[in-house]
């Protein structure tokens, strides 16, 4: 009984597992760092459990800064990115954290860029960089409770090409980073 009572238990972990895994923001933030240059150093700060299967624990909720430190050997420069990725046109402000805003703004007062990577799924797989600094001003302009691509291209966001292979995408990061460091 105690056997069979481990392989239901260590099933319903796998299962779990495996849809997390499957998790379409989870995949792009894994094909974000699969894509980083051999020249940049990538670290991704750990996610709490309560995040994991759309937990809704938000006493033991993350409070990190951003999902990933990017240093480019070539520039010098580091890089603080919140990455967000939605099926939707539009990316409503409830999927970014305000601490987060706040976090990056400080931050960016120092000799670094920060700011998000914004996907959204389509059939385009439009992908853009936002500096933390165009993100406020945009936000504070638009007066909306979400954004979409056309406010992002109307803030100085800089576009990351993507490319298809075979069913994932590999992001062009080093001309991200030729056209964003300082």
């Amino acid at each position: 009984m105690k056997e069979r009572f481990l392989r239901k238990l260590l099933f319903c972990y796998v299962k779990e597992w495996k849809e997390i895994a499957q998790n379409p923001g989870k995949i792009f933030e894994q094909s974000i760092k699969d894509s980083v240059p051999n020249t940049c150093w990538i670290y991704r700060f750990r996610d709490n459990a309560a995040s994991f299967g759309n937990g809704n624990n938000t006493r033991f909720a993350s409070s990190n800064i951003c999902d990933y430190l990017l240093f480019d050997d070539d520039s010098r420069t580091l890089y603080l990115l919140e990455l967000k990725s939605t099926q939707s046109t539009s990316l409503p402000l409830s999927m970014i954290r305000d601490n987060q805003i706040k976090s990056l703004q400080e931050a960016s007062e120092h000799n670094l860029v920060a700011g998000f990577i914004c996907n959204f799924r389509n059939e385009n797989n439009d992908t853009f960089f936002i500096e933390i600094c165009d993100f406020v001003k945009m936000m504070e302009n638009i007066n909306k409770k979400s954004f979409n691509i056309n406010d992002l291209k109307n803030n100085n966001a800089i576009q990351i090409n993507s490319t298809k292979k075979r069913t994932r995408y590999t992001y062009d990061i080093q001309k991200f980073v030729n056209e964003s460091h300082l």
